[in-house]
């Protein structure tokens, strides 16, 4: 039991801060612009990066980022997923915490009790 509480302390303090993190995804689109003499009309067209996230209610936010700020988005996406699998890794830790501390409960009530009882069958 000892070592399941150590794992779990050692998954918390292993998280970045919590003012880092932002759900969404990062991603980069290729556009072009319409005006006729642009490279984009033959090339490989103008990049833009936005963030985009989908907000309850099934309503999607697209935020356009600037090139200087993609890296920072980035890093935050990716701190949001540590975040969710260090929720996952954490809630069944205490899974088996709970069942442990259930079975440790249960066969100290039954010693108290004098061993399991029968129920009576009633006629």
């Amino acid at each position: 039991m000892r070592n399941t509480l150590e794992r779990r302390r050692r998954i918390a303090a292993s998280l970045p801060p919590f003012e880092e993190v932002l759900r969404g995804s990062v991603f980069v689109r290729t556009l072009r612009c319409g005006k006729p003499s642009c490279h984009c009309v033959t090339g490989e067209g103008h990049r833009a990066a936005y963030l985009s996230v989908t907000l309850s209610g099934g309503r999607t936010e697209q935020i356009s980022l600037p090139a200087h700020l993609v890296p920072l988005a980035r890093q935050g996406v990716g701190n949001y997923a540590k975040w969710w699998l260090a929720v996952e890794q954490v809630s069944a830790i205490n899974r088996q915490v709970l069942r442990a501390r259930r079975d440790h409960d249960s066969a100290g009530h039954a010693k108290a009790n004098g061993g399991a009882r029968r129920r009576r069958r009633r006629r």
